[in-house]
């Protein structure tokens, strides 16, 4: 017989245990047996197994034979001599190839494998989907039925062996894109069993480590990972096996692209960032965190944090680069790690150490500006990465600002960082790092024809500066007069660093404690260094050149906070300041519009919002016109309340308790607030708010509290938070929404926030939800669930409100993108609400489940949210099945109702009206058509829910079970029939077929079986 027709023949046997008629669940057994008798009758050999026989041995039976005839073709195909022709396998006996290896896997090797793991100790049968009821006195024979099945699977990739070539045939290439997991998991089982767990019935399979480590080996990385992962997450329980598994995924990431194999097998080929969840990136921080066993950790983390910091330049995919900036700024968040020093070593070196490839300071650069942008905003992380570097960083701004030719994009790079370092750093360690500055000798820079820069050690600073004095003659003194060279501010003498640069870096940062604190310094070091006989005359000119030109920044800005250090001198000058302006014939006529009468401040005047109040008129910039007459009187006046702004700030204890000019000042401010123009009303609001806040905490914050208190209070928190979101550095306000969200969250007595001010977090959590940054949006999210659970359930009716109001009217046809956008992230919100009810959503269910079905029946409504809507719905009955027990009946007439109307057949999108690709979802968010499939798939997705739960009350309560007539079963079995076998969209047909599978089980379910 040729090779051709004895495949003909072994192929034929081989579909009679492969019968593409469906058959129904109770007629399972007598129709298997029934397809071995045929199987055995193709063969020309008598049936070796009787009708006496139980369902899982005639399904083990089954999956024998389909081994064997998998086997067998397998041989047949793999000829390679030449006197015999290669038999050619069609598209139908692949697919029949297939299903009879998913056959060997699912009644074969998973049942035997459950059976032996539940032999374990501390494993259960719950391990790894199998049989109900175990029979202990079969374990060794299943343990030996599994072993040859394993053993015959591996033979198909490796049939030489270990030390042989691996198969080429049309099965190994099935086995390696389908089935890794399934061999694997049994393969690591019984290759990795301890001795704990072995017996002489059942030893380990040293055999299969070899052959597992290969095949681990001739797979990609991607590949082995997700593989691994799987294996891992099916048997949890099995404590060898998940050690296993971690073992080999380490040793896969020290591959070469073992790290973004890593990226891929948990993000696949999203390229979203928006969409990357905690728990991904969380997972990959824990395996990349942990060395293999057996290998030094300084050798592990040399070799893979170069490939993760690489994915940081990963730009085709943000997910990998999110990934990668999360998991570096795990590894720095313990500073004594030999992670984190190798981290910082790469970072740091092109800064401070000389190097002749531009290159490395360029991609340096590029990746802390990632790192920061792509990581959480901490101070501590910024801290750690930019304060080492500031002054190399520094010196870097310096170069690129001399250099007219050089990369904008490059000195805006380096001037970002240094300002995002400015905000985060606190005061004393901002003024010594910058006082280090004076000191620097050593950061010099280079800039090459391509524009690329490296850093070089040159003598200069103080000492090129001292050279720079035997320079001037009388004539090249007369050349630079001509030139200009000698023009006030002029650096003449090379100083470093150039005072004029500097000053306006430091008012740059926008930080008046640090400017005052730095110039305060300044004096001192001036003072000290002038009257020591053996100072350095070049350093004294540096300090009196930086004080001049800080003078000078100071004068001509808002911020002259810095020049003053005692509070009541601050506060005097302010006074009088707006006492001069005041008294102008200008301001004479707006004093009597003002309303008289208004005298010291009185507690009755206190309003609780105070802080609202502010936070909403806090961007003053915003407010500046060119339309409006401003004078040096009103200039002034902006000026001394932005200093008094700035005195406030920096005195937490200064009130009017404490300083009774105050009252005088706040007298002052008031007609300021009602006439004047728009910049110096808004900086006047703000003190008058700041103050009246100030005064209502009374003696909560005494000088003595603030010295003892170790921890902030939550109004304190509260208070520092709003100060950070109106910060324009997007890290710093999304840290103050961290904050405010961690206060939400804190359900403890002295953590607690106090519940006046809940309506403010409310309010400012439902704004955040509209922010188009991730970061932002996704802490209000969490916000908002906090306060639902530890406060008022009256919040949860204004989430519900503002995710269903205006749906099912006319107004739903004007919705934008950001509005549904916005309804999706409360949806999510939502979510969070509904899976920590638990059984308190039987109380809570009136409030959320009537607007929801509300949005599900709405035309008008967006079909996102409608879909959204359905998922809610689902997320309450896997909660809590009761709270949708009134609506059950309508619920699985509506999805039937649905899924009939709204499903789109094959043959309708096989002659499509217009050209191009089809109009999906994601690209029209707003819009109402019924016939996108993640409607469908949502709709399926809860009747699947439904029938599930309904199964499992039937199993535990028959009594509280819903009644579904027979009339409504039959609908739904044709209607779900009729959906996996004729619509358009692959996963809706997946799904309905799987809900088929489950109203089955619930029939089944009903008759008690």
């Amino acid at each position: 017989m040729s090779n051709q027709s004895e495949l003909a023949s072994i192929l034929n046997a081989g579909s009679c245990l492969v019968d593409t008629l469906s058959t129904p669940q109770t007629q399972l057994q007598s129709t298997l047996l029934q397809r071995l008798q045929n199987y055995y009758a193709c063969l020309g050999t008598s049936s070796t197994i009787n009708d006496s026989a139980t369902l899982e041995n005639v399904q083990l039976k089954t999956a024998d034979e389909a081994l064997a005839v998998v086997e067998k073709v397998h041989q047949l195909s793999s000829t390679d001599t030449l006197a015999t022709k290669t038999p050619l396998l069609g598209a139908r006996d692949l697919n029949q190839l297939r299903t009879l290896l998913s056959i060997t896997f699912r009644w074969g090797v998973d049942p035997l494998l459950a059976h032996v793991v539940s032999s374990w100790p501390s494993t259960s049968s719950s391990a790894i989907p199998g049989t109900k009821i175990i029979d202990l006195t079969s374990t060794p024979d299943d343990y030996h039925h599994l072993t040859d099945l394993v053993s015959r699977q591996l033979s198909l990739i490796f049939p030489q062996g270990i030390h042989g070539s691996m198969s080429q045939t049309l099965i190994t290439e099935i086995l390696l894109q389908r089935h890794v997991s399934d061999i694997l998991k049994p393969a690591i089982s019984l290759g990795w069993l301890p001795k704990s767990l072995a017996v002489d019935t059942m030893a380990p399979l040293d055999d299969f480590r070899p052959l597992i480590m290969r095949l681990m080996a001739v797979l990609s990385p991607v590949e082995s990972i997700v593989s691994l992962g799987s294996v891992m997450s099916s048997t949890n329980s099995v404590l060898h096996v998940r050690r296993t598994c971690g073992y080999i995924m380490s040793r896969q990431l020290l591959r070469p692209e073992g790290v973004k194999g890593l990226c891929a097998a948990v993000f696949g080929d999203s390229e979203n960032v928006d969409d990357v969840q905690l728990e991904k990136l969380q997972h990959i921080s824990r395996v990349l965190n942990i060395a293999p066993a057996g290998m030094k950790s300084e050798e592990y983390f040399s070799t893979v944090v170069p490939r993760i910091m690489d994915l940081l330049q990963e730009s085709r995919h943000p997910a990998y680069r999110r990934a990668a900036a999360f998991a570096l700024s795990q590894m720095l968040a313990v500073e004594d790690r030999i992670p984190a020093k190798i981290v910082l070593s790469l970072l740091h070196d092109p800064f401070l150490k000389d190097s002749d490839q531009p290159t490395d300071v360029t991609t340096a650069l590029s990746d802390l500006t990632i790192l920061l942008t792509n990581s959480d905003p901490s101070p501590e992380l910024i801290s750690s990465l930019l304060s080492p570097v500031v002054r190399p960083l520094y010196a870097l701004l310096f170069h690129l600002d001399s250099v007219k030719t050089s990369d904008p994009e490059l000195r805006e790079a380096v001037r970002g960082l240094l300002m995002t370092w400015s905000r985060i750093a606190s005061t004393s360690e901002a003024v010594d790092i910058l006082w280090s500055i004076l000191d620097d000798e050593a950061s010099q820079w280079y800039t090459d024809l391509e524009g690329g820069v490296q850093r070089v050690s040159s003598a200069t600073g103080i000492a090129s500066a001292t050279n720079k004095l035997s320079l001037f003659t009388p004539e090249t003194l007369s050349n630079a007069v001509e030139a200009g060279e000698l023009d006030p501010g002029a650096n003449v003498l090379d100083l470093y660093p150039e005072p004029r640069h500097f000053a306006v870096f430091l008012k740059s940062t926008n930080r008046d404690e640090i400017l005052s604190q730095f110039f305060v310094k300044l004096l001192e070091g001036y003072r000290d260094n002038k009257n020591n006989e053996d100072g350095n005359p070049v350093r004294t000119l540096v300090y009196l050149q930086l004080i001049m030109q800080l003078q000078a920044e100071i004068s001509d800005g808002s911020k002259s906070a810095g020049l003053f250090s005692k509070a009541t001198q601050i506060l005097a000058f302010i006074k009088q300041a707006l006492e001069t302006a005041s008294s102008s014939p200008e301001s004479f006529s707006q004093k009597n519009v003002a309303s008289p009468g208004k005298g010291k401040l009185r507690l009755s005047d206190l309003q609780l919002n105070s802080d609202e109040d502010r936070a909403s008129e806090g961007d003053s910039d915003d407010d500046l016109s060119d339309s409006e007459a401003f004078t040096a009187d009103d200039e002034m006046k902006e000026t001394s309340i932005t200093l008094l702004l700035s005195v406030l700030e920096g005195n937490d204890t200064l009130s009017a308790r404490t300083e009774p000019i105050l009252n005088e000042i706040f007298e002052l401010l008031e007609p300021l607030v009602n006439n004047s123009p728009s910049a110096v009303r808004a900086v006047a609001r703000e003190a008058r708010i700041v103050m009246t806040a100030r005064l209502a905490l009374g003696d909560d914050i005494s000088p003595k509290k603030v010295a003892v208190s170790q921890e902030e209070s939550p109004r304190e928190i509260y208070q520092k938070a709003l100060k950070l979101l109106q910060d324009p550095i997007l890290p710093v306000r999304a840290h103050g929404l961290l904050l405010l969200r961690q206060l939400a969250a804190a359900s403890s007595g002295q953590t607690k926030v106090d519940s006046a001010l809940v309506p403010a977090l409310l309010e400012i959590f439902v704004q955040s939800v509209q922010d188009d940054d991730s970061y932002i949006f996704l802490n209000a999210v969490q916000g908002l669930a906090a306060l639902v659970d530890n406060y008022d359930r009256s919040i949860l009716k204004r989430l519900v409100y503002d995710y269903t109001k205006y749906l099912d009217g006319l107004e739903a046809g004007n919705m934008t993108q950001q509005d549904v956008d916005t309804r999706i992230r409360l949806g999510e919100a939502l979510s969070m609400v509904i899976r920590r009810c638990g059984e308190a959503l039987g109380a809570t269910g009136n409030v959320i489940i009537p607007p929801l079905l509300r949005v599900v029946r709405s035309s008008t409504a967006p079909t996102t949210l409608r879909t959204s809507s359905l998922s809610l719905l689902a997320d309450c009955q896997k909660t809590y099945a009761l709270a949708l027990l009134p609506y059950f009946v309508d619920l699985i007439e509506g999805m039937v109702d649905l899924l009939q109307v709204e499903t789109t057949s094959t043959s309708f999108a096989d002659n499509p009206k217009s050209e191009g690709r089809a109009p999906n979802m994601d690209d029209h968010p707003t819009s109402t058509n019924t016939k996108f499939p993640p409607l469908r798939r949502a709709a399926l997705h809860f009747l699947t829910v439904l029938i599930r739960e309904t199964t499992k009350e039937i199993y535990e309560s028959p009594e509280d079970t819903p009644h579904m007539s027979p009339e409504l079963t039959k609908r739904m079995r044709i209607t779900l029939g009729y959906i996996s076998s004729t619509d358009d969209d692959m996963l809706v047909r997946v799904m309905a077929r799987e809900a088929s599978e489950d109203l089955a089980q619930l029939e089944l379910a009903k008759l008690g079986i």
